[in-house]
């Protein structure tokens, strides 16, 4: 992919700094998470590219293949009504995304809302807890009261992690494939039961005759 240039009228409102952060976790070695910057389109897609088709529908809601512009659109982050993270790796001696997580405000300010992708090879470590955490700490510092997000039902290992990060999950009333999650900013996550109970619970009231799928 030949990377694009910005859109000339393109401007960072504040680039949030004090966001980058590097951790090691577990067998992963250090990571480093840190907001994306226009550079980055050429990374970014290769972390969609290199997505299963099912990772990408989780992602995408469709086995999408985004384009140069998409790319570039989704790298050119104002940092005032959008934010985005990303987490990196060294592989091979060079820096790949194995992790990208952002916010869109509403029109009207007070919530926004966010997705989250993780490479599957990068899962499981903790990488999309730390990154979804960011979210929350960064839209409530910005003032916003909600952060809200639409995850397909059969995406248990995300409807596991938006439990564990303090959202009410509930049916979307006019699509049965999609579950839409909602926490309130400010507030403290209250003591939920073990996740993968909990929404087999949920799924078992919402979802009759439905198989509820743990994440492993």
């Amino acid at each position: 992919m030949t990377p694009q240039s910005p859109d000339p009228r393109y401007r960072i409102h504040h680039y949030p700094a004090t966001l980058i952060e590097t951790r090691a976790l577990g067998r992963a070695g250090p990571l480093t998470l840190r907001p994306i910057l226009p550079q980055d389109c050429e990374l970014l897609g290769q972390l969609v590219s290199g997505l299963t088709p099912q990772a990408r529908r989780n992602r995408f809601h469709g086995a999408v293949t985004l384009s140069a512009v998409h790319l570039q659109t989704m790298c050119c982050v104002d940092y005032q009504h959008q934010l985005a993270v990303v987490v990196t790796a060294q592989v091979d001696g060079a820096e790949c995304l194995i992790a990208d997580a952002r916010y869109c405000v509403e029109h009207e300010g007070h919530g926004a809302e966010f997705a989250l992708v993780v490479a599957e090879r990068w899962q499981r470590l903790g990488v999309g807890a730390w990154a979804m955490r960011t979210l929350l700490h960064a839209a409530t510092a910005a003032g916003l009261e909600w952060l809200h997000g639409d995850v397909l039902q059969g995406n248990a290992p995300m409807l596991a992690l938006m439990q564990g990060c303090g959202f009410a999950l509930c049916p979307d009333p006019e699509d049965d494939q999609i579950v839409r999650v909602q926490r309130r900013l400010g507030a403290p996550v209250v003591n939920l039961p073990r996740a993968r109970h909990g929404l087999r619970s949920w799924f078992s009231l919402a979802r009759p005759g439905i198989p509820f799928v743990p994440a492993r």
